[in-house]
């Protein structure tokens, strides 16, 4: 059942329930959830009672026993970009929501549907079953309610007071973080609401999200007029593989009109071995552009500063988005002639259609052809470059960052998903990695250079995605900044505990090189003349390997750049045979 018909046509079914809890995990249930994701705190006890009762019984959704809230959250969003399936968390009082923070808003930039609930204990003492905790739940409560802590980076919350109408809750909650744009909702649920005796719950008739938008059939008629017409139009990209079927639609249309395509990638948007793929970097080519696509761009600008362009090219602009305007965004300066608001898996098919249409009217095969050949030799001549460049850095010690990732190239194939969390070698990786680039659901990306609220996600995400695809190997591509802010002690003893190996290659230039910006700021101030680099710190060298080592796993520190391939392929042997893998590789300093 669709639309707002739901309840009020029909009373929903009753369920007899042993408490409120066992309601809660048979609506997540028949809402397709797999897992539950918890931080532990003493409010989800009637959670961990019904899900014992649940899983014994062969039901689901399963339970996952996180060792840190980044660790749930990230977990789950790893888990629903591969599956497409939101999931639920639970984090414990207003400390646990406050520590997930920058994950939720990570998770609510990037548009990913995930019911996230938090406990509370604040009307009532012994006389009510579950109200009492002790002294210390007191300090967790917020004046005006804890959900105003995490409100701006949610599409929606609430915190009922009854579990009379909890099925309307529930189902609300569902469909409001699957509609688009998709993204988490907050649940604030009291203690004594969890714990209730009742003997019955409603379920809900399930109330599915709403159809996506479809873009404008008009102005989607002007764009495909302007793409047949433009001399030297471009497409650039940033998520439209969320829905990978929308992958294969943007080749068509990149085919049909000869345009290249590019990306800076948080799935995989487009095949790398494609002649139309022009790499990450759009603005060499902007200059002599007459027209730029930007499909599915938020949270990433296609180019910086948005004026720009209005100065280096004569290119018109169009978006086409979920939410074009960006309404996340306190600022989006970027200039357009059309901005079009439509689901990307239905505007793109739509807009080949009209495309092929009228192309006989108003496309020019012979240019067409020239323009792809002319495209074709640009590709295949940068790629001989970069392979170049790579061969030529393949005795330097320390390692070149060009010729590890080469290696890595080397080593993944096609069913291997690779999560990226860097930024210092952030454009280095996305131009040699890419062998995981040639189908949908292979690439994904962490809070690095492109993310929006952080490092520190990077190993979540990797185990949140081994968790979906259990036969598929994953690879975490970490900076060694990026690791220090992952928890890595709670990851690795989560890959530990359910069985989740992954490779972690740690990006190691012994030292936090992203902040090393005084020389371009003060080229000749005091941190130039002393050598003093505040923000940069360089640390003694860890033995990262040990921490792998602590939690059953193996562990390489590699400075021999002979040595890059083998130790990795040992590494990967080792995830094989079930074993969590770390290579700390010694790079040069930038």
């Amino acid at each position: 059942m669709t639309g707002d018909k739901s309840v009020d046509d029909e009373l929903p079914p009753e369920m007899e329930v042993e408490g409120a809890a066992e309601g809660y995990l048979e609506i997540f249930r028949r809402y397709g959830v797999d897992y539950v994701f918890c931080s532990p705190g003493s409010e989800f006890i009637p959670f961990w009672e019904f899900l014992a009762k649940f899983n014994a019984q062969g039901r689901g959704p399963r339970y996952v026993n996180a060792r840190h809230e980044s660790v749930a959250l990230a977990m789950a969003k790893g888990y629903t970009m591969a599956t497409g399936r939101p999931q639920v968390v639970l984090l414990h009082v207003s400390a646990g929501l406050l520590h997930g923070a920058m994950e939720i808003r990570s998770i609510y930039m990037d548009n990913v549907p995930m019911l996230i609930i938090a406990g509370q204990n604040i009307t009532h003492e012994k006389e009510v079953w579950g109200g009492t905790a002790g002294p210390h739940y007191f300090p967790f409560a917020d004046v005006g309610g804890t959900q105003r802590l995490v409100q701006p980076y949610v599409k929606w919350c609430e915190a009922p007071d009854t579990n009379l109408n909890m099925h309307y809750i529930l189902a609300r909650a569902f469909r409001v973080a699957m509609s688009e744009p998709k993204g988490p909702v907050f649940l604030l649920l009291s203690r004594e609401l969890m714990f209730e005796k009742v003997r019955r719950m409603r379920m809900p008739v399930k109330i599915e999200p709403q159809t996506p938008p479809q873009a404008d059939p008009e102005a989607l008629t002007k764009l495909a007029e302007l793409l047949l017409k433009a001399e030297n139009p471009l497409i650039y990209t940033r998520y439209l593989g969320r829905n990978p079927d929308s992958v294969g639609h943007l080749v068509d249309l990149a085919e049909a009109t000869s345009t290249p395509v590019f990306e800076t990638p948080v799935y995989m948007n487009f095949p790398t071995d494609h002649p139309l793929h022009l790499g990450c970097d759009i603005v060499p080519y902007l200059k002599e552009a007459d027209l730029v696509l930007v499909v599915d761009s938020s949270g990433r600008p296609p180019w910086y500063p948005p004026s720009s362009i209005l100065t280096s090219s004569k290119a018109k602009v169009v978006f086409i988005d979920i939410d074009p305007v960006q309404l996340k965004y306190p600022y989006w300066g970027y200039p357009a002639d059309l901005l079009i608001t439509g689901d990307s898996k239905l505007a793109v098919p739509a807009l080949l259609d009209i495309v092929k249409t009228a192309a006989p009217r108003l496309g020019d095969q012979s240019k067409f052809e020239g323009r792809f050949e002319r495209w074709k030799e640009e590709s295949e001549g940068r790629r001989a470059r970069w392979r170049e460049e790579a061969l030529s850095s393949r005795d330097a010690v320390p390692i070149d960052p060009k010729w590890l990732c080469y290696n890595i190239n080397e080593v993944v194939n096609e069913d291997c998903i690779v999560v990226h969390e860097t930024i210092t070698h952030g454009g280095i990786i996305n131009r040699y990695v890419e062998r995981n680039r040639v189908r949908p659901g292979m690439r994904f990306e962490g809070s690095g250079a492109v993310g929006h609220s952080g490092l520190g996600q990077g190993l979540s995400l990797a185990l949140g995605l081994k968790l979906a695809n259990p036969d598929r190997t994953v690879i975490a591509l970490e900076g060694d900044g990026g690791f220090n802010y992952n928890p890595v002690h709670a990851c690795f003893g989560m890959s530990q505990e359910y069985g989740l190996p992954f490779l972690t290659v740690i990006f190691d230039n012994l030292s936090y090189a992203a902040m090393k910006g005084q020389p371009r700021f003060y080229p000749e101030g005091w941190s130039v003349k002393t050598d003093t680099y505040y923000g940069v710190y360089e640390q003694p060298k860890p033995l990262y390997g040990k921490l792998a080592e602590a939690f059953g796993g193996y562990a390489e520190t590699v400075v021999d750049p002979e040595e890059v391939k083998p130790a990795l392929l040992r590494a990967l042997d080792q995830v094989e045979k079930g074993r969590l893998a770390l290579c700390d590789v010694i790079l040069q300093r930038p």
